[in-house]
């Protein structure tokens, strides 16, 4: 039994070490606000592409919350490589759609992206974002 116990802590041991997170070297943290007409926008898709075109760049991506707050992801890690970005913004609806009465319920929702208009391209949304090595927790994106 001393012996299983011995083994048992070991295997345990192990698998903690195994797994933790490196992630990626560099991120810093990165949030902020999306405002539309001076309120909250929720659930708008917040989406970095980097300027530089160097091979260490990653674009970044966020989600708002029901008060327009995001919190910038690089993969499935918090924070954001330092540089400079275009930002673009979308948003995800799911409506279901009505004339559909013969189908299963899991496939009436339908979800689409509302593109949000000029905020949607990187080349016409005029929407960027600098984050320099510190970090950057003010960002703030007023669209109309």
């Amino acid at each position: 039994m001393k012996k299983i116990y011995i083994v048992v802590l070991l295997l345990c041991g192990l698998f903690v070490c195994g797994c933790g997170q490196s992630g990626l070297k560099g991120l810093v943290s990165c949030s902020g606000v999306v405002l539309k007409d001076g309120k909250p926008v929720e659930g708008v898709t917040v989406t970095f592409i980097p300027t530089s075109t160097a091979s260490e760049s990653r674009g970044a991506s966020a989600e708002t919350d029901p008060n327009g707050r995001f919190q910038v992801t690089t993969l499935q890690w918090r924070g954001i490589l330092p540089g400079q970005y275009q930002v673009t913004l979308s948003k995800r609806v799911t409506e279901i759609n009505p004339g559909q009465e013969s189908v299963p319920d899991n496939y009436k929702a339908v979800t689409y992206i509302e593109q949000m208009g000029k905020y949607a391209d990187p080349k016409e949304s005029g929407l960027t974002a600098d984050v320099p090595n510190s970090g950057n927790k003010n960002l703030k994106f007023e669209i109309k």
